[in-house]
């Protein structure tokens, strides 16, 4: 859950580019110990993720969606924080270079926040959140939703694009591209470096969910059980009416598209709840933290090596991630990695805001490293609010 407003903490005042302390992991292949278990029915790949973030940032904030930029830099915004910075912001955007495998580390650069990346479309009772990022022919665009402060709500959304490497944004101010909580949380498919390996170099594909970002803890709106895909024209980006929407089946040979949003048809339905029952009554427990469906704002990176897609999900205190041949599936669930409830140690800890930056992928695709958050609002019994990164190693299944 993302965190309340308040000041930054004291480790990160002052710092205007703060150097991420690293635990260098080589991520060639799994270290002794990694084992993999049986693949799951129907998937392609088998997976083992880390217990806990390895690759801790001197930062602060969380959801930290990415892209890789042609200046060789990824860029990533966070919520509620500094960032890389000394000034708290509901959004702001940063930019890291350097890898999580190198003795070196990385480092990050505050470069925009608050008013200057994006507005709130819904009034009082909203924030302002990072839900996807696109590099593409040396742009930058970033989507921001409104969300309801208690996170429960996500009824608008629009994109901002930078043509200075994010620090200045533009975005049409006189309505949402996305609104009555419908596609309003967005995010697009990481292609790599600029998008370099972007099946159709004419067009981005985006994801989007309706209702809310996760489970809507309150069920004040449906929660989502339900992936939809899009794609854009690549100078057309901010116009919405230049949007398709997939109108198919998961997975056919042919994609079929609508520009009609209301026909859109989900990519990827997946209804089952993790933690059902009575988990929010126990001690410790957030209240509405129970009966989590597993479809959330994440990531969806392209593998060339692998010619294979990986949607990062969660429920917090689940990670789940799917594969697939296209963008449009058909998906299938490959690691379902079940944390438990808190409170966690600081050994073991799921998260939210999976996402799987490409720059940081393995030359043979089969390692790679996930970003996700633990929010010090949530009785976790522990916090891991900075840009944090843990490994993920696949396995073909066969």
């Amino acid at each position: 859950m993302p965190a309340l407003r308040r000041r930054a903490r004291g480790a990160i005042a002052g710092v205007a580019a703060s150097v991420l302390a690293l635990t260098a992991c080589a991520q060639a292949s799994p270290p002794p110990g990694v084992t993999f278990g049986d693949p799951l029915p129907g998937a392609s790949l088998r997976a083992s993720v880390g217990d806990a973030v390895t690759a801790v940032g001197v930062s602060d904030g969380d959801l930290w969606p990415s892209c890789w930029s042609d200046d060789d830099a990824l860029y990533a915004a966070n919520g509620d924080g500094a960032g890389f910075g000394n000034e708290f912001f509901d959004i702001a955007v940063n930019r890291i270079t350097g890898s999580p495998s190198d003795e070196n580390g990385l480092e990050g650069e505050f470069l925009a926040g608050g008013d200057d990346v994006g507005q709130v479309w819904s009034g009082e009772g909203f924030t302002r959140k990072p839900t996807g990022m696109l590099c593409v022919d040396g742009t930058i665009y970033l989507a921001v939703q409104d969300l309801r402060l208690d996170f429960n709500e996500a009824p608008a959304a629009t994109i901002a694009r930078s043509d200075d490497h994010g620090r200045t944004w533009t975005w049409d101010a006189s309505a949402p591209m996305f609104d009555e909580g419908v596609f309003t949380t967005v995010w697009f498919a990481d292609y790599g470096r600029d998008a370099e390996h972007a099946p159709d170099s004419e067009y981005a594909y985006a994801y989007g969910l309706d209702g809310n970002w996760r489970d809507s803890f309150d069920d004040s709106v449906p929660d989502p059980t339900e992936l939809f895909l899009a794609r854009v024209p690549v100078d057309s980006i901010q116009d919405a009416s230049a949007w398709e929407f997939y109108a198919g089946e998961p997975g056919d040979a042919e994609p079929t598209w609508t520009d009609d949003i209301a026909a859109k048809q989900p990519v990827l339905v997946d209804e089952r709840l993790q933690h059902p029952g009575n988990a929010a009554a126990e001690d410790g427990q957030t209240v509405g933290a129970q009966n989590l469906t597993v479809i959330s704002q994440g990531g969806v990176t392209y593998l060339p090596k692998l010619d294979r897609y990986i949607y990062a999900s969660w429920t917090e205190l689940t990670f789940e991630f799917y594969e697939a041949p296209t963008p449009w599936g058909p998906w299938t669930l490959f690691l379902s990695e079940d944390f438990g409830p808190y409170p966690w140690t600081d050994e073991r800890y799921g998260g939210y805001a999976t996402t799987i930056p490409s720059k940081f992928l393995s030359d043979d695709n089969l390692s790679m490293w996930v970003q996700s958050n633990v929010c010090p609002c949530a009785p976790a019994g522990m916090s891991s609010y900075w840009f944090g990164l843990r490994p993920l190693w696949i396995s073909p299944s066969e």
